[in-house]
């Protein structure tokens, strides 16, 4: 018996009022938690992942594979950009760090990603949290955990230019409709 793979939602892509909601399915993800003090487990992750770990607090660092989102001063979400290497690296992670000290989880099936982008995204955004977008996400190189009405969300900023906002918004599976369903009915007072 194999495992069946289905998206969440049944239209991965709607575009409403100038604003596009895509479903990112099937992004390999990896739940990294070790302690940055010990300088085995950061020199050993750091070469795995040919990339530093980040200590600053909700922030991220990218390569052209993946990108490694700081979660807690001791836990970080891989996020593969490319999924050619997922099984190489998740390996090579449980090889070469100490099973005693870390933990290494593949959380791929948990959560999916809700794209958004579109002129008026930060506004959008802001009808539903109480989080100072403009502040917590204000470069690309920040990651924000929050609620989202009453779902917890991480919001991770794409976007150079502010006329061509992208977020990803990593939410449980099964909060995915609902989201996306908030975010469609959030667009109808933008109007082309």
């Amino acid at each position: 018996m194999s495992l069946i793979r289905n998206t969440v939602l049944e239209d991965i892509k709607i575009e409403k009022n100038g604003i596009s909601i895509e479903e990112l399915p099937f992004i390999g993800k990896i739940n990294l938690r070790g302690n940055t003090q010990d300088r085995d487990f950061l020199s050993n992750a750091e070469s795995v992942l040919d990339i530093l770990i980040p200590t600053d607090p909700n922030t991220k660092i990218q390569n052209k594979e993946l990108q490694v989102i700081w979660l807690s001063p001791n836990e970080w979400l891989l996020r593969f950009l490319n999924n050619d290497n997922f099984i190489r690296i998740f390996e090579e992670l449980n090889n070469k760090l100490n099973p005693e000290k870390t933990s290494i989880t593949d959380t791929s099936e948990n959560k999916t990603i809700i794209r958004i982008e579109g002129k008026h995204t930060t506004e959008l955004l802001r009808k539903f949290m109480v989080l100072d977008i403009d502040n917590a996400l204000k470069d690309n190189l920040r990651v924000a955990q929050t609620i989202f009405i009453k779902i917890p969300v991480l919001i991770i900023r794409n976007h150079l230019d502010q006329n061509k906002q992208s977020f990803d918004i990593h939410v449980n599976r099964s909060h995915a409709t609902y989201l996306r369903d908030l975010l469609l009915d959030g667009c109808n007072q933008f109007i082309n």
